[in-house]
């Protein structure tokens, strides 16, 4: 049998084309090996069963020190007999680069006044969604507004004032190319250099983004790879055009990892990174403030030292101790009230991360790979990742509800026959 979309060969018994994903819809007399669970499943859709694959256990399992990432395993899937996972070094089935060549596909952007991405960025932040992160970005230039009046002497209306054309300043530099080189940089990020990191992921990477752009034309078609050292198997996508995977993704197999930059490319699709934009200004802006606080007054703390030494009396004594409480007192209100902010951030925008999770998982399943992205959930729990985006991480929705929730959609899209691409 051959998909009726893209014209592939088709295994006995496939309900969605190993190329394109189109839904493969049987009459019945289509295929005649077609296995009996499958039908059984199609008309009983509410007990059907998610089988999670196994692994052969002559291969050592992930995370041991014998673990090669580069043996091939065998696979149990729930719908055939166990056949072995080709390796991506050869590619597997349809994974070419005839198959997968994103410069085929067209690229669409935006039109009228929306091709302007900071007007673009603006519109899409007064979405209702995104009220919460609205609320943070109040908040920051309210902060900046004030730090404006104290420094310059300006009446509240103007320190706001100025405090929003600097943060809309701040917004429009990290949206250019340069904002997204120094979010690469202060992520971690950095490029593949290993050539069997290369030969391994490449392939992966190709497909899962060709299968993205063809669902959804208007991702960028300069999207790049890129890696950094945390030992967690994770993923996240940053600005328009960056996908880094984690150091400790290379532990997960094939299918997860694909499953994961699936997650990642959905995240691109609906331009959920800006989210990921705000936060970082408004934590970059925020702790460049505090630094400077912290800076001013281990000067000023320098200075009465250098008052006290010269005053060679108790009240030199009285001098320095007083530095000396109101520089650790200082610090610590600084270091609190960072704290504190950044819990703030991370508070306002969990309603709008875990609907946006909710909908990369989504994407990703209509991928192809939300078996896989099962897989990778349920493995989470481990390595904590770090950094900022350990602060966002934090908001995601735990893995149990997302997994049942992309569980609930596969078999919605099977009971439906909801398109997939």
């Amino acid at each position: 049998m051959f998909c009726p979309k893209c014209g592939k060969k088709l295994q006995d018994g496939d309900l969605f084309c190993w190329n394109c994903g189109e839904k493969i819809r049987y009459t019945g007399q289509d295929v005649p090996g077609k296995p009996e669970r499958i039908a059984q499943e199609e008309l009983n859709p509410a007990e059907k069963e998610w089988k999670v694959p196994t692994y052969d256990r002559s291969v050592p399992e992930k995370g041991s020190p014998s673990y090669d990432w580069r043996a091939p395993v065998v696979k149990e899937t729930p719908y055939s007999q166990n056949v072995p996972v080709q390796n991506s070094r050869s590619g597997g089935q349809g994974s070419s680069a005839e198959d997968y060549d994103i410069s085929k596909l067209p690229t669409k952007k935006e039109q009228g006044i929306r091709s302007i991405y900071i007007l673009d960025f603006v519109m899409r932040m007064g979405r209702k969604t995104n009220l919460p992160l609205l609320a943070y970005l109040f908040l920051n230039v309210v902060l900046l507004g004030l730090v404006a009046m104290v420094i310059f002497s300006l009446p509240l209306i103007w320190g706001i004032a100025v405090g929003f054309l600097f943060y809309l300043a701040s917004v429009s530099i990290a949206l250019s190319p340069l904002g997204e080189l120094m979010l690469r940089h202060q992520t971690g990020c950095r490029k593949i250099k290993d050539p069997a990191v290369i030969e391994r992921l490449e392939p992966l990477f190709r497909e899962v983004y060709y299968k993205a752009k063809k669902k959804n034309p208007m991702i960028s078609g300069d999207v790049r790879m890129f890696i950094n050292e945390d030992e967690s198997p994770n993923a996240f996508a940053t600005g328009r055009k960056t996908i880094c995977v984690t150091r400790g993704l290379l532990n997960m197999g094939d299918e997860e990892i694909k499953a994961t930059l699936g997650h990642e490319f959905g995240h691109l699709s609906h331009k959920d990174t800006d989210r990921i934009l705000v936060v970082a200004v408004g934590n970059t802006v925020i702790t460049g403030i505090c630094v400077m606080i912290e800076v001013g007054v281990i000067i000023m703390d320098a200075i009465m030292g250098i008052v006290a030494a010269l005053t060679g009396n108790d009240e030199g004594v009285l001098i320095a101790l007083f530095s000396a409480l109101s520089r650790a007192l200082t610090l610590l209100i600084v270091r609190v009230f960072m704290k504190v902010w950044t819990a703030i951030g991370v508070a306002l925008c969990m309603k709008t991360s875990r609907g946006n999770e909710y909908e990369a998982d989504e994407f990703s399943c209509i991928l192809g790979y939300g078996e896989g992205l099962c897989r990778v959930l349920s493995f989470f729990g481990g390595e904590k990742p770090k950094g900022l985006f350990a602060n966002l991480a934090s908001s995601h929705p735990d893995s149990a509800s997302r997994i049942e929730r992309i569980r609930s959609f596969m078999q919605n899209s099977v009971v439906e026959g909801r398109e997939v691409c």
